[in-house]
């Protein structure tokens, strides 16, 4: 026999032996290392940003002070602001470029300068770096339409990327004479220019967040540059740590990234080895141990569940548990649902009996009213002393009566239906001054498809009760076809007539989808839709409408027979 324990002291157990130590451990260890460690790195690499990004402040600012130099104070430059001589013009602009060399050759992080003098239609350059002649040609061309668009900037550095290359360049000049500085982004000195590529990286990105250097590197690493509050983060896959600033001399992001190197990368291989083994050991037997003792018992139980929810009454659970709860759960539920399945079928079996009940009342509320009205039509007869005709009528009536009261089934034949039609209008062809006439299309098809007994003729009674018009004949129509939809097969019955047709509120009360109330008027048509709603289970439809001249009643029964044991198909 089994033995049971208790899930709480089991969980307990595997808790306190091998989680929650080990959890604790782990994560506080690596939280306070991690921590430190990332902010040790992060504050050197800030450090080291703030190195470089002093010397390219610097850099710029000296340049600034030389193109201002050279603006207002150079009297080479103010001369081209005026139209001269070619040979002067080129002197002048000689000189010039003379002292942009001069500057180029203590700043090598210049990567050309230019010089355009509009009134004299002249322009100068001189390269710092070994550019292709097409890049040189993009440069040129782009500043010369900068200085002829007239919407220069010339309040601070600016980002230019042509060809793959970027630059920074300032503009200083009036009246269509600017000097022009273009420093590149390449030549400025980064932490990869040295032998030890672990020393990191540094990027450049403009005010937008474009990559200015380093583009394939950074997209082959995955690297995501993010503009947060934050000290430091990851990124390129959690391979680097970035930390970045902004300077507003240079108008870019300084963003540098160093490897980072995680809590184990300086642990030897073997002991990384055996600890992750052990590990895995243990998360393993905790896993088996779990299993057996509590998955196992809870996949049991959705399985049944949902057994259950598809229709599978039958279904249960397993009885042999270790665990004592899951014991007791699935006796409890076991029991608990047998029973449910007990009360289901009592529920089930009342159901049955109550609408059984229902419909027995309504063929016993529906003959005696056809019945009645057969005797009025006697006893009007019997005031005229037409003896003749109440004979002719009685043996009529005793057929009709016959069929009418001999028949206690659910379901009847299509044709015996119609036959009860007949005789019943035969009846009102006999007691009435002006006899009605009925013509009748059915498809023979169908004539002997089930149908509830007297749903025919309580229409076609209550077109000659209300209906009739003095002095006209009335005359109705039954049509009986079948009807096929994507969905089901219907069989409809059609019956109009040429009456006086149903009053508004009447005709509104009748296409009402509502739960069925007996009021006194028209009890033989709501005694049908009553007996068709318990039969069919709301499958059949009813439809009430006044044609231009009488009215219409329609009736759309599914093919697959209703809802009782002694209906028949076709």
């Amino acid at each position: 026999m089994n033995t049971h324990i208790s899930s709480k002291k089991q969980i307990l157990q595997v808790l306190m032996l091998f989680v929650v130590p080990l959890v604790l451990f782990l994560t506080g260890y690596n939280f306070y290392t991690m921590r430190a460690m990332n902010e040790r790195v992060a504050e050197s690499n800030r450090s080291a940003v703030y190195l470089y990004e002093s010397s390219l402040e610097k850099d710029l600012q000296d340049i600034d002070l030389f193109l201002a130099n050279l603006v207002v104070g150079d009297t080479n430059f103010q001369r081209l602001h005026s139209e001269m001589e070619p040979v002067e013009a080129h002197l002048c602009a000689k000189q010039i470029v003379d002292r942009y060399q001069e500057l180029i050759s203590t700043k090598q992080i210049i990567g050309g300068m230019f010089l355009f003098t509009e009134p004299n239609g002249l322009y100068r350059e001189i390269y710092g770096g070994a550019y292709s002649y097409s890049l040189k040609e993009q440069m040129l061309t782009y500043f010369e339409q900068l200085t002829q668009s007239g919407s220069i900037d010339r309040s601070r550095w600016q980002v230019l990327s042509l060809d793959g290359q970027a630059f920074l360049y300032r503009v200083l000049g009036t009246n269509g004479v600017y000097s022009i500085c273009a420093v590149d982004l390449d030549m400025l000195l980064a932490p990869q220019d040295s032998t030890d590529p672990s020393s990191g990286v540094l990027l450049y990105t403009g005010p937008d967040g474009t990559l200015l250097t380093s583009v394939e590197w950074a997209q082959g690493a995955n690297i995501q540059i993010q503009y947060t509050d934050d000290a430091f983060y990851l990124t390129g896959a959690g391979k680097y740590l970035a930390v970045q600033d902004y300077s507003d001399v240079a108008g870019v992001w300084f963003v540098y990234l160093t490897p980072y190197q995680n809590l184990f990368h300086q642990m030897d291989f073997l002991l990384l080895f055996l600890m992750s083994a052990v590990l895995l050991i243990l998360l393993l037997v905790c896993c088996y141990i779990l299993k057996g003792l509590f998955l196992k018992p809870m996949d049991h139980l959705v399985q049944t569940m949902n057994a259950i929810k598809s229709g599978d009454l039958d279904a249960k659970m397993e009885t042999n548990y270790r665990v004592m709860e899951f014991q007791q759960m699935s006796d409890t539920f076991n029991g608990m649902m047998e029973e449910i399945k007990s009360l289901k079928i009592s529920a089930y079996e009342k159901e049955l009996e109550l609408q059984q009940a229902q419909l027995q009342y309504l063929q016993i509320q529906i003959r005696p009213h056809f019945f009645l009205n057969c005797l009025k039509n006697l006893y009007a007869l019997a005031q005229e002393q037409q003896y003749d005709r109440i004979q002719r009528m009685i043996l009529a009536l005793s057929d009709y009566l016959r069929y009418l009261f001999s028949n206690n089934m659910t379901f009847v034949p299509l044709q015996d239906e119609l036959r009860s039609v007949k005789r019943y209008l035969l009846l009102e062809q006999m007691s009435a001054s002006c006899p009605p006439v009925c013509e009748i299309d059915a498809d023979e098809r169908l004539l002997d498809f089930q149908i509830p007994p007297m749903s025919i003729l309580t229409f076609v009674e209550n077109s000659v009760k209300h209906a009739s018009l003095p002095g006209e004949a009335l005359s109705i129509y039954i049509k009986v076809m079948e009807l096929k939809t994507e969905d089901a097969q219907y069989i409809n019955i059609s019956i109009s007539d040429n009456g006086s047709g149903f009053p508004p509120e009447t005709l509104e009360k009748l296409n009402r989808a509502e739960k069925i109330e007996y009021t006194g008027q028209h009890v033989g048509i709501l005694n049908v839709k009553h007996r068709f709603a318990l039969l069919y289970q709301g499958k059949s439809i009813f439809s009430f409408s006044n044609l231009k001249k009488g009215s219409r009643i329609e009736l759309f029964i599914p093919e697959e027979g209703g809802n009782d044991d002694r209906s028949c198909s076709r």
